[in-house]
């Protein structure tokens, strides 16, 4: 066991030092929970660090499709569903 830590009023815990230097996270650091064994009551759960996660690298990556504003999408949207639908504008 790494520790054991009171749950407040609020939900919030705080992670025992020794338990943060096992998962290695750190002050702003995200963590998930996964049930292990969820068919028992007393619930096994398992912290996971988020480094590493899919999610740290959203939007590090440069998109192929360029910035077009919202009123020009929803134009272009508009007449490829009425081409699409066969449609007649008025």
């Amino acid at each position: 066991m790494l520790g054991i830590t009171t749950i407040t009023s609020k939900g919030q815990v705080t992670i025992p030092e020794s338990a943060r230097k096992a998962l290695g996270i750190q002050t702003g650091d995200k963590v998930m929970f996964e049930q292990v064994e969820p068919k028992t009551k007393r619930g096994t759960y398992k912290i996971i660090s988020s480094r590493g996660v899919v999610d740290e690298l959203y939007g590090s990556l440069k998109s192929k499709v360029p910035y077009v504003p919202i009123q020009v999408a929803r134009q272009k949207a508009g007449y490829l569903l009425g081409k699409k639908y066969g449609l007649k504008r008025k």
